[in-house]
């Protein structure tokens, strides 16, 4: 299934993480690629602008985040869109596979990741390819 897009066509990202330079530096990859990107801080911020409506296509999420961790926040989120496809970029890989596996629709980007390594993990969840479409 294609992305949903915003109004603009290009495909929607939320980036939720507590560290400011790691969605800058996300948004700024992303935004080059031509994705529409979001930021919130942390899960509670994230489901508040969800609930306003805000167009979305994927979610990349922090797991340890103060609030509300990005694990319980992606549970909530998928209570109203259980197709959300979901991103995690976090230096605990372990620790989220400890508590359940990947679901489709989800993967995992250790950090610190890399420009390459972000562009390609959207691309493989939003596209289903390495490299963005055309």
């Amino acid at each position: 299934m294609p992305p949903k897009s915003s109004p603009g066509g290009a495909p929607t990202v939320l980036v939720v993480d507590d560290e400011a330079p790691i969605r800058q530096i996300a948004r700024r990859i992303l935004e080059d690629e031509g994705y529409q990107v979001t930021e919130a801080s942390n899960g509670l911020e994230a489901i508040e602008l969800l609930a306003q409506g805000v167009p979305l296509d994927l979610l990349i999420a922090d797991l340890d985040m103060p609030q509300l961790g990005g694990d319980e926040m992606v549970r909530r989120v998928r209570a109203t869109r259980p197709d959300l496809k979901v991103l995690y970029a976090t230096g605990h890989i372990d620790r989220l596979m400890d508590t359940r596996p990947l679901w489709e629709g989800e993967a995992f980007l250790d950090k610190p990741f890399g420009a390459a390594g972000l562009r390609e993990a959207v691309s493989l969840l939003l596209h289903g390819t390495l490299k963005k479409p055309e």
